[in-house]
């Protein structure tokens, strides 16, 4: 199998994937003492949005989320965005470094255990076939697959990116809302995901535009209750 191929050219645990210095094979997340400590795991996040709160917050949930226009159930986000995971991220979806992918589920699996989240399926986030074609995979859905292998709980990739939108990432929340309506669509009337509670995966959570309008049409099409997890998210600037 591909995997089997990827792990003997990639052996885990040999080096440290953010560095590449040597590491014990009992390091957690192929991850070198003095990386894993540089990173900042969200331990206390937005029961909404999921990005991090700081000691400012009295509450649960972010001031920007009092106006909660999400519907979703709740996101879920691993560790706050910053250089060194750009250059993960960077390396999994354009420099071909697709066994980065079992190391971000092995962190996503951890936390959605640490938050007791169960779900029934997982959806992962889709690239329009143009972007799919150029990049040759899609990264959510490697992650979602290895995710599935640790789990046990089954991919349903039945969202389809009917429009290929330009790239988001120097778009306002409300400029992403407009370029996203009517941009997702289901590959058929799935009947699985009546009242089952679903998890969108993504690699990293920035307005959560995308994920939100994914959770509308699975909603729509009967399911019960939607979580999103991502590898990473920014601060909370609110």
């Amino acid at each position: 199998m591909i995997s089997d191929i990827i792990n003997y050219i990639y052996p885990r645990n040999i080096k440290c994937i953010i560095c590449k210095n040597p590491i014990s094979k009992n390091n957690s997340y192929s991850l070198c003492k003095d990386c894993f400590n540089k990173l900042n795991f969200i331990n206390k996040g937005c029961l909404i949005c999921g990005k991090p709160l700081t000691d400012f917050y009295k509450n649960d949930i972010c001031l920007n989320c009092e106006t909660n226009e999400y519907v979703f159930t709740r996101a879920l986000s691993c560790i706050e965005y910053d250089d060194n995971i750009h250059k993960l991220i960077y390396s999994l979806k354009y420099g071909a470094k697709t066994y980065l992918s079992y190391n971000i589920a092995e962190i996503m699996n951890d936390k959605l255990q640490y938050e007791n989240i169960n779900v029934d399926y997982i959806i992962p986030v889709p690239l329009h076939k143009k972007r799919l074609r150029k990049r040759g995979y899609n990264q959510s859905l490697l992650i979602a697959n290895q995710l599935s292998k640790i789990n046990k709980k089954e991919v349903l990739d039945i969202v389809v990116r009917s429009k290929n939108t330009d790239f988001l990432s120097k778009l306002s929340k409300k400029e992403r809302i407009k370029k996203l309506q009517n941009v997702f669509t289901l590959s058929k009337n799935e009947n699985r995901i009546y009242k089952k509670d679903l998890l969108i995966v993504d690699d990293i959570f920035t307005t959560g535009t995308t994920t939100n309008e994914i959770s509308k049409n699975l909603l729509n099409s009967g399911a019960s209750k939607i979580y999103v997890i991502t590898f990473a998210t920014g601060k909370n600037i609110y």
